[in-house]
């Protein structure tokens, strides 16, 4: 009896295996014979399995309301999704009327949180394409403005974060821990209220949340009458051990961000930091640090006026919003750098810049100074800006625009003379490396608004630096032919928020685009 070759297998048993590979795994397959090449080809479900990783998606079944849809319709829907992204053609529009005073307002996970004058509103939105748009959900938390300092909250974990005044003007602030549904305390809080702070400073803002962690950043802090720098604190709020540490920075702090669970960067007036606090019995410890580019004479970091990172943030607990939401193990970071003149003749006006990197390509500079300079300490070397930054990164002038995965979004002028109430367009720049590289391969029919940014390595030096900042990320940009009647964008895994505010920053009313 002759042997039977493996290719003579079922194709049914093949695609049984093969789907247990990962993307390039399915890549090396079809590079190894014509049969196995046709298997892959002709396989609804490989194939579905390399779309997913070429546009760098997961699939949430569990949003699927009824039975899951075969691997066809999944896979169309998919090419679907992304095409409408990238000709900005949302397949649905509806308004939220919501007039709210003030500017301060959260959107993550499906919810939509602004302050006003003495409450917290909320709206859920319908979370799929599919979902009735008269199914929006809006409630408020009563909430003492004069006290009020900051609010922030986790879908998720039910969790709402109030930052208040503490009573009697004492120095230190309240973080109360409370029900995003039922604003009374949270029922996995291990204490009801955290203090934070107990210390002198100038503005208290960045605060954050990654699932059990809570992150508070306070700006010039004053101690013997004299600002120290910036401090930075943060607790494991469902601890009964009490986790909590705190971080001073005397060069005060740009930004900061998760990066993973026990990870995280902090921007500080010259310098990249990142801190691991993987073990609990001890503080963060710095893993790397790597120096910003070099500045002019006479110019200097300064920080800025609150944290102002603006990437979607994809570490753990994240919920999607629609079938497909990005891929958690790489995204885009956002970081803002101030720099300021020292009594420059003529040259008063701060310089405010941001710059985008891959989440993976900044969590490489552990191993990078591992193998330079070992452990790092307060006082040691960093990294030069050299040895990394023009590689990893690109830099903007100005960022009023949204980021969620590898995807920004934001409103842009008609004309350079642009009024501010006017109608704009939209302006949607997407840093996949893999759907940058291949620009101009999909269909481009109807609304030619879209370009490929090259990136590259450059020798050119931006005033007020001294060498080279970066512009080493390729991104599709593609500009709406639709005006829409927007202030502020925001984004994520879905949908554009279209805010529009009056003069004074108070806010209309909501504009839904749904993709």
């Amino acid at each position: 009896m002759s042997a039977i070759t493996m290719v003579r297998l079922p194709p049914e048993l093949w695609c049984h295996i093969l789907a247990f590979l990962d993307v390039y795994g399915l890549l090396q397959v079809r590079k190894t014979c014509k049969a196995l090449k046709g298997m892959v080809d002709n396989s609804e479900i490989l194939q579905y399995i390399i779309d997913l990783r070429y546009f760098r998606m997961i699939e949430a079944v569990g949003t699927y309301e009824t039975n899951v849809p075969p691997v066809a319709a999944r896979r169309k829907r998919l090419r679907q999704h992304e095409a409408a992204w990238q000709r900005i053609e949302y397949q649905r529009k509806y308004t939220v009327p919501l007039t709210i005073p003030g500017d301060r307002d959260r959107f993550t996970c499906d919810v939509f949180g602004a302050a006003g004058r003495d409450v917290i509103y909320f709206v859920r939105l319908p979370p799929t394409l599919e979902s009735d748009p008269d199914l929006v959900r809006s409630w408020s938390h009563s909430i003492d403005v004069a006290t009020m300092i900051d609010f922030t909250f986790c879908p998720e974990q039910d969790l709402l974060i109030v930052v208040a005044s503490a009573p009697d003007n004492l120095t230190h602030v309240d973080i109360h821990l409370r029900s995003l549904t039922t604003n009374e305390t949270h029922p996995d809080a291990a204490q009801p209220i955290l203090k934070a702070f107990d210390i002198n400073c100038v503005f208290l803002g960045g605060l954050r949340i990654s699932g059990n962690y809570i992150c508070f950043l306070c700006l010039d802090t004053i101690a013997d009458d004299r600002i120290i720098g910036d401090c930075m604190q943060m607790w494991d709020w469902k601890s009964e051990n009490d986790y909590q540490f705190t971080l001073f920075f005397e060069e005060g702090v740009n930004d900061y961000t998760f990066l993973a669970e026990d990870k995280f960067l902090v921007a500080t007036c010259g310098t990249i930091e990142i801190y691991s606090f993987a073990d609990k019995s001890k503080p963060p410890q710095c893993t790397s640090k790597v120096s910003l580019p070099s500045l002019m004479d006479r110019w200097v970091y300064r920080p800025v006026s609150e944290a102002r990172i603006t990437a979607c943030n994809l570490v753990f607990p994240y919920q999607p919003s629609s079938f497909f939401y990005p891929s958690p193990d790489d995204e885009l970071v956002v970081i803002s750098v101030s720099v300021h003149p020292v009594s420059v003749m003529n040259e008063t006006t701060p310089h405010f810049r941001f710059f985008v990197a891959r989440r993976s390509a900044i969590l490489q500079l552990e191993n990078l100074y591992a193998k330079t300079y070992g452990q790092p300490t307060s006082n040691g070397p960093k990294l030069l800006w050299s040895t990394w930054g023009p590689q990893h990164t690109t830099w903007f002038g100005d960022w009023e625009q949204s980021a969620c995965g590898f995807r920004t979004a934001r409103s842009i002028n008609i004309t350079p003379d642009h009024m501010s109430n006017e109608l704009r367009r939209l302006c949607i720049r997407d840093f996949n490396p893999h759907t940058a590289s291949n620009y101009g391969v999909e269909d481009t029919t109807g609304w030619h608004g879209s370009q490929l940014v090259q990136g590259e390595l450059t020798t050119e030096i931006c005033y007020p630096f001294t060498e080279p900042l970066g512009s080493a990320l390729s991104y599709r940009e593609t500009v709406s032919e639709e005006l829409f009647d927007v202030t502020e964008t925001l984004v994520d895994d879905s949908r554009i928020l279209l805010l529009k505010r009056d003069d004074a920053g108070s806010l209309q009313k909501i504009d839904i685009l749904m993709f």
